[in-house]
This record gives structure tokens, C-alpha cells and sequence, in this order.
């Protein structure tokens, strides 16, 4: 481990594209700024180590976990299962939950800096590829949502047949259209219940969706809905 001694508004260099600036220091509190790549995805070191074991323990899933036999006992010799359509089965909920838990502590940031609880992430086989939360008004950008934060943030991609967009909320006809833009094939949501968004553009352009009804999400948009009426109609175009 490399120490280094650094003051207030002094930064740091790893490597030629990462750069660390001491922004504040309040007792044994430090606060950074980070500037790196989209490329390189920047997350403190806890929440490092849970995606990571999220995507570890997902990966382990043995076919025998996904598909289990109705009847007791093995199955036929003749009988084979099927292979799994993605790598992630729409009837699992546990496979998609280390996911919607990724997109609630994004919008759990959005919140905590003042904008609409709204997260989302983007996955390719098992590994989160992007993640982003609305900043609408973080950055006074109307077409800031979370969907599109997080197509951001993934770069560009040759292909996203193989990916799944999840969100805290039901998406709206922007962030639809952009995963039909894209050919997504799979979106996983936690909230219908605060807003109905565009399920059947989706699904009129083969997109499959899928209706977490997650308690966590539904309780925290009902609550931002109360507390700021206006903020949501605004951001919803009402």
C-alpha cells in the first residue's frame, strides 16, 4: 500500500486517466472527487464487495437451481431441461434481487442529492455493465432519467441483445423507447404501483417485462410522491 499525504485541493494520480482531489477534510472525515472514464466504474469499497458477491453468488446457480423437477425424485433418464432463455429466468426472484437492490441504492443517491429516487442498471451476463439514477435536477437536464443515466454510463455497446435493464420504477415513454431503440430485450422493474409508465410499448416491440412489485421500491416513490407533489408532476410532465 502506497501512503500519501495530501492537503485540501491537492490531487492525486493513478495511472494517466485517474485523478483524486482532496475536496474536503472535516476531522477524520475525507471527502474525494474522482475523475475516470466511464470505462472504469468508480463505487466505495463496500458496495464494491456486495455487487461482487451478488455476481458471484448468481453465477453459481447450477441448472438443477433454476429448473426443479415438479415430481419428487430424479428426473427420467430421457427427460432433459431445458437450457435457461437468458441468464437470468423471469421466474427466479432471487436472481434478479442483487440487481434491483443495485438500482435502489442509486436512486437512494439521487435522493440524497436532492432529486427524484428513481435508479437503474444495466446487465450483461451476471456483471453490472452501467448504473445510473435521474438528475433532472442535479443537473437541470429534463432528459436526465435513470434509464438513460445508466445507457450512459454502459458506453458504447455493439450489441445489447444480451443485456437487462432494471429500474426501481416502471419506465416512461423516453426511457421505453430507448431500450426499443436499442433492442433490449428484458426489462425488470420494482414499482408499477406509483406509475404505470410505458409497459405496453415494450411489449408491443417484443420487449419482455417484468413486475418485481418490490416492497422497498413502491414505499420510497410513494413517499417522495407525498412529501414533493410538485417535483413529481414536473418530472413526469404533468
Amino acid at each position: 500500500m502506497l501512503v500519501l499525504a495530501r492537503l485540501r485541493d491537492e490531487t492525486i494520480m493513478i495511472g494517466d486517466e485517474v485523478q483524486v482531489t482532496i475536496v474536503d477534510i472535516r476531522g477524520d472525515k475525507v471527502r474525494l472527487g474522482i475523475s475516470a472514464p466511464k470505462s472504469i466504474p468508480v463505487h466505495r469499497k463496500e458496495i464494491y464487495d456486495a455487487i461482487r458477491n451478488a455476481n458471484r453468488d448468481a453465477a453459481g446457480l447450477q441448472p438443477g437451481d433454476l429448473y426443479p423437477n415438479i415430481l419428487p425424485g430424479p428426473a427420467p433418464a430421457a427427460v432433459k431441461l431445458a437450457p435457461p432463455p437468458s441468464p437470468i429466468p423471469f421466474f427466479d426472484r432471487s436472481a434478479h434481487e442483487p440487481f434491483l437492490c443495485a438500482a435502489v441504492d442509486e436512486a437512494r443517491k439521487g435522493l440524497s442529492e436532492g432529486g427524484v429516487p428513481i435508479g437503474a442498471v444495466l446487465v450483461r451476463g451476471g456483471e453490472i455493465i452501467g448504473r445510473g439514477h435521474n438528475r433532472r435536477v442535479q443537473r437541470s437536464d429534463p432528459m436526465a432519467h435513470a434509464e438513460i443515466d445508466a445507457l450512459s454510463n454502459a458506453g458504447r455497446q455493439k450489441s445489447y441483445r444480451d443485456t437487462v435493464l432494471y429500474s426501481t420504477l416502471m419506465p416512461c415513454y423516453l426511457c421505453s423507447g430507448a431500450a426499443v431503440q436499442f433492442g433490449i430485450p428484458r426489462v425488470v422493474v420494482g414499482d408499477t404501483a406509483n406509475f404505470g409508465g410505458a409497459p405496453d410499448l415494450l411489449r408491443a416491440r417484443g420487449v419482455e417485462v417484468i413486475d418485481l412489485h418490490d416492497a422497498d421500491c413502491i414505499k420510497m416513490m410513494a413517499e417522495f410522491i407525498r412529501v414533493y407533489p410538485g417535483l413529481w408532476h414536473e418530472d413526469i410532465g404533468k
